[in-house]
């Protein structure tokens, strides 16, 4: 994608990332992992130590500051993401175990995915490598389907600029 922070490219007239934060109850509070910007809503803003080491060190950063029971772990180059969506995934965790989607091919979207706050510190995201390795061993419920938006699942995630262009023709 050009090397550049893909979450500020546009989908629909919104960045990639505004997209998933209006997915997000509004009275909730929001972590994002990433380099502070203007967004359109009040988020906290948190990094990364090292910088850029990837999703597991980015959710051992932000859920130090997380103070809800239930914590959603999404990518934020989810343009197709719905506030629905969302609702699902965490109506789906229970006490003991998260709510992951599955798609059409059987694999696991660890990064639209909701879990019981205390189920996630249990995890030693230190010596985690992976998302599949700390979440992996976790109990979960898949999630199959794509939800409300027909034929375009909701953890469409932007890694190409292929990927962009079919979420800006879904959208």
């Amino acid at each position: 994608m050009g090397g550049g922070d893909k979450t500020r490219l546009p989908v629909d007239g919104a960045s990639l990332l505004d997209r998933v934060l209006l997915a997000l109850d509004p009275s909730a509070g929001v972590v994002v992992v990433g380099d502070e910007r203007p967004t359109t809503r009040s988020v906290t803003w948190t990094r990364e130590q090292p910088l850029h080491e990837g999703p597991a060190a980015a959710v051992a950063a932000g859920l130090t500051l997380v103070d809800a029971e239930v914590t959603v772990l999404l990518a934020a180059d989810l343009p197709l993401l719905t506030a629905s969506y969302v609702d699902r995934l965490v109506a789906s965790t229970t006490d003991t175990a998260g709510a992951v989607p599955i798609d059409a091919e059987g694999m696991l979207q660890w990064l639209c995915s909701a879990w019981p706050s205390a189920l996630l510190r249990s995890v030693d995201w230190a010596a985690t490598s992976s998302m599949r390795h700390g979440l992996g061993r976790l109990p979960y419920q898949c999630v199959a389907g794509g939800g409300d938006t027909g034929a375009a699942t909701p953890w469409l995630d932007c890694d190409t600029p292929e990927d962009l262009q079919q979420a800006r023709e879904r959208a």
